[in-house]
């Protein structure tokens, strides 16, 4: 039903899920108490970041969701691309500091990049960054403007150009030891990472809030 307040934050993005709008609830284990508690999302968040959840959700919902089959095929991609749901953001570097988290390079200072997060607990948690160049070899695809897009409303023309121009110049495949050195629980993702197992989740709407 509607929600009455407005108050309720969207778990993948931070914004406030607006008073009768349409979002996806996931249940998970409750941090604070007994029982279970719903984690609500935007309907495009979900569909972004918890898309195994999202997808049969979507599927079983008769509710009037709009652009229904871009955020059936935007699921599906996900689920196809596991580590796209990492993908929170696309931004200008801002201090040339920051490590790739794919070739452990430095990524310089102004140019765009990709920034990383982990659904962890019920929460997205920041993992870092990673060139705009390192896209394919991190996240298996380098067919993401429109995700960049959607999770990045304030980015500009110039900006979505350039990001555009660097998806054509992906660096050479990273060597299996390379890949080897990340930890399972980022390597493989919250789903596959053994030593890490997340709390079981059992998402089972999408509704009106």
């Amino acid at each position: 039903m509607p929600a009455t307040s407005g108050r309720a934050k969207c778990r993948g993005c931070g914004a406030t899920i607006r008073t009768g709008e349409l979002r996806f609830g996931e249940s998970l284990p409750n941090a604070y108490g007994e029982g279970d508690a719903f984690h609500w999302f935007h309907v495009p968040c979900a569909a972004l970041m918890r898309p195994e959840k999202f997808a049969p959700a979507l599927a079983a919902s008769d509710a009037d969701v709009a652009d229904r089959e871009w955020l059936a095929a935007t699921a599906e991609v996900g689920k196809a691309f596991p580590r796209l749901c990492r993908l929170a953001y696309a931004e200008r570097s801002k201090s040339g500091k920051a490590r790739c988290r794919s070739c452990r390079d430095t990524i310089d200072g102004g140019v765009m990049r990709l920034a990383l997060q982990m659904f962890d607990e019920g929460r997205m948690s920041p993992m870092g960054f990673i060139h705009v160049e390192c896209a394919n070899n991190y996240l298996g695809t380098t067919d993401i403007v429109e995700r960049a897009k959607r999770l990045s409303p304030s980015l500009d023309d110039a900006a979505i150009a350039e990001l555009s121009e660097r998806l054509l110049h992906q660096r050479a495949p990273l060597e299996k030891d390379d890949e080897a050195s990340e930890p399972a629980a980022e390597r493989d993702g919250p789903e596959l990472a053994k030593a890490h197992p997340p709390a079981e989740s059992d998402p089972r709407r999408v509704e009106n809030s």
